[in-house]
């Protein structure tokens, strides 16, 4: 059992990846002197520290909520979205092939290339950055849940119909439950495209959040902030990233392991 814990423990700990990431800031804290790139490239000590600084007393830190705000709010709205409609679709024939057009027709379409109308239609308050950052988020989460509904196994179904399942009942036993998997993936692969979506619109409009902070330090040429924001953007996604891989260990306890690894 101890073993057991000690491995469970190492992997959530990902003792080999933070070796990686160490050695790479060491290189790179040696190279960008010896290339003579410290006038345009922070160090990554230089980043850690101003990093520190700007959370503590500087306008780093306010900025924070804002980015927060509108990410957090916009992938909310696309997994309420994505979800809803990829139930729906994957579970009727008809609504899929009458949707494909509309769906092939608009995911293509990078949510960035909507600033301008999304600025005119909703200037550039929260509700314009939440709405591309639900945009460009729905769309892993719509297509993994759609296809895990299409993927359940018919038997299922059978089985439960057989039992004298109702159709919400076939829904809530059947269909949910065996999709979960591919949902939570989509959830996963939309959480770190929406924070890029949300930092990058934040930076070309100039509202707020991370991305304003970053061209507004940018054209003062403070590179050590701009790469400290690049540094906690980073951060931010890491913690996302690992609350959910958490979270999904822990809901899709049937899952085998190796397809949570995947």
């Amino acid at each position: 059992m101890n073993a057991e814990r000690a491995r469970y423990a190492g992997e959530r700990v990902n003792v080999s990846g933070w070796l990686v990431v160490v050695l790479v800031a060491l290189a790179a804290e040696l190279a960008i002197p010896g290339l003579n790139l410290e006038d345009t490239v922070a160090r990554p000590s230089q980043a850690l520290t101003t990093l520190v600084s700007e959370l503590r007393a500087g306008p780093l830190r306010d900025e924070i909520g804002a980015t927060l705000s509108a990410y957090l709010q916009g992938l909310a709205i696309a997994i309420a979205v994505g979800v809803v409609a990829g139930v729906a679709i994957g579970s009727s024939r008809t609504l899929l092939e009458t949707s494909s057009g509309v769906i092939e027709f608009l995911r293509p379409v990078p949510a960035v290339a909507l600033i301008p109308l999304a600025t005119y239609a909703m200037g550039f308050d929260t509700e314009m950055r939440r709405f591309l950052v639900a945009y460009a988020a729905v769309w892993p989460i719509l297509f993994n849940t759609l296809y895990g509904v299409r993927g359940v196994d018919r038997m299922l179904y059978d089985v439960a119909r057989t039992s004298g399942a109702s159709r919400l009942g076939v829904l809530v036993r059947v269909t949910l439950p065996a999709s979960l998997p591919s949902i939570a993936t989509g959830i996963r692969i939309s959480a770190s495209l929406a924070l890029l979506v949300c930092v990058t619109v934040e930076y070309w409009t100039q509202t707020a959040g991370l991305g304003a902070y970053m061209h507004e330090q940018y054209g003062a040429i403070r590179y050590d902030e701009v790469y400290a924001a690049v540094l906690l953007t980073a951060l931010i996604g890491y913690v996302v990233n690992v609350v959910l891989r958490s979270t999904e260990r822990r809901a899709l306890f049937w899952v085998g392991e190796e397809r949570r690894a995947a």
